[in-house]
């Protein structure tokens, strides 16, 4: 006797199938979602990690007492309005260590900060016959060979630094980087001094009156004159009759900035690094060079407690959308 399928059974089995296929490309489309949510997870993680190390290593060769908050409207294109982040004049700025307490952090999205020389402070092989590596300057004064003249003007004695090392280094990182008006680091007030101020942070007497934020006053840097390989003369930009001298001090490179530049396409920033300009030769960071830190970045947020710098940022994919929203990861960096 011959079997065979009846139609009834064949019905059946075409239902099963169908019913396995669509469960089976449900299953595989969900699992292909998961990694691509997934891949995408681990991509903006690594890269909201990258941008918070740069930005924490930088901001570690910080001035802490010269870290800035500046007001303007990151998602303003107009570069000719004055509240715009890309505009090119004066700006209004508070001290960082007000941020979260008495203002929006929102008003204020620009971090801005003054930083040390450092590889000139690392220095170099210098003396083969000493056998060791020759710092560019030690960041201390001998007290007792500092002589005080009017008008904010000083000769220091620095023991174990050779600031022929520092024109040296400082003047070929400027070199590489083509910084306008370079000739000698010292002479053009690319490097200059600020003294370390009683507890470490920066000499500060008054926020739009020691750095030279926005053409006001810097009291509290000084040009340089090199008098010998450990002896200096200096001068303040801004004259204010001080004659505190304190006895660290920090060899200043210039300033950095964190500026956000809204992207209308994504609605969302890149968030760029701007470097190499001069507060006190009446330069911000529009003169600077640039470098994109991250893109499609949604937040960018920071303040400062006790001493301790806390940045947050969040960073979204254009890629993969959830409704309404796009996939975003936040992170928080602390820096010391």
């Amino acid at each position: 006797m011959n079997k065979a399928f009846t139609l009834f059974e064949l019905i059946v089995v075409i239902i099963i199938m169908g019913m396995l296929g669509i469960i089976s490309v449900e299953i595989l489309q969900r699992v292909y979602k998961d990694y691509i949510v997934s891949r995408e997870l681990s991509k903006l993680s690594i890269k909201t990690d990258n941008a918070l190390n740069i930005l924490a290593a930088k901001l570690r060769n910080r001035i802490k007492n010269s870290v800035i908050a500046v007001e303007c409207n990151a998602s303003n294109l107009n570069s000719a309005s004055s509240d715009s982040c890309l505009y090119n004049g004066n700006k209004n700025f508070i001290s960082i260590s007000r941020i979260g307490v008495s203002n929006n952090s929102d008003k204020y999205p620009v971090l801005e900060w003054l930083y040390v020389s450092s590889y000139s402070k690392k220095g170099m092989w210098w003396d083969d016959k000493k056998g060791y590596v020759q710092p560019g300057w030690s960041g201390f004064v001998d007290l007792k060979e500092t002589n005080i003249s009017s008008g904010d003007e000083y000769n220091i004695s620095t023991p174990d630094s050779n600031f022929t090392i520092v024109q040296y280094i400082d003047g070929n990182y400027s070199q590489s980087w083509g910084v306008r008006g370079f000739n000698n680091v010292f002479d053009s007030n690319i490097t200059v001094l600020v003294f370390s101020g009683s507890d470490g942070r920066g000499d500060f007497k008054d926020m739009n009156s020691s750095y030279g934020y926005y053409d006001m006053n810097a009291t509290r840097v000084f040009k340089i004159k090199k008098l010998s390989d450990t002896e200096l003369n200096l001068k303040a930009f801004t004259e204010s009759n001080s004659s505190t001298v304190y006895e660290g001090y920090y060899l200043v490179r210039g300033a950095m900035a964190v500026v956000p530049v809204y992207i209308s396409k994504y609605n969302d920033y890149n968030l760029t690094l701007r470097f190499n300009y001069f507060p006190w030769n009446h330069q911000n960071y529009m003169d600077g060079n640039v470098s994109v830190l991250a893109s499609h970045v949604t937040q960018f947020k920071f303040k400062e407690e006790k001493g301790v710098l806390r940045i947050y940022m969040c960073i979204s994919s254009p890629n993969v959308k959830f409704n309404d929203y796009n996939l975003t990861i936040c992170k928080e960096k602390v820096v010391f």
